[in-house]
């Protein structure tokens, strides 16, 4: 069995690493809007889902990384369920923004809805 502890400096770049990342990913996202502004909702609920992920993993990694490492706490184990619980719940909703997000967009790309964007350009 495994008795070490996880190292507080890799779970910092992990964790940090993936919000810059998660951060990137939803300034992308509200960018598109102005490229597809009639994609707006969809967007938005997709934003939603990433922060709502990356609040997810932030909880996950304090539970990971021992809770709230207060020495007073005498049910630690407790607080990290705990921790673990709430991350899975905020992870849920996250998840039903996301199909929420793609049921929106695959709306939007109906044939019946469909219009490509226009460049100017006549095909022939």
């Amino acid at each position: 069995m495994l008795t070490e502890e996880l190292n507080s400096t890799f779970l910092l770049i992990i964790e940090w690493g993936f919000v810059a990342a998660v951060l990137a990913a939803i300034i992308f996202v509200l960018y598109s809007i102005r490229r597809a502004p009639r994609m707006k909702t969809a967007f938005l609920w997709m934003a939603a889902h990433l922060g709502l992920t990356m609040i997810a993993y932030i909880v996950f990694f304090m539970g990971i990384g021992g809770g709230f490492n207060d020495p007073t706490v005498e049910n630690v184990s407790d607080q990290i369920h705990f921790l673990l619980g709430v991350a899975g719940l905020v992870w849920l909703t996250g998840m039903l923004c996301l199909v929420l997000s793609i049921q929106l967009l695959k709306d939007q790309f109906r044939a019946k809805n469909y219009t490509p964007i226009q460049d100017g350009k006549k095909e022939g």
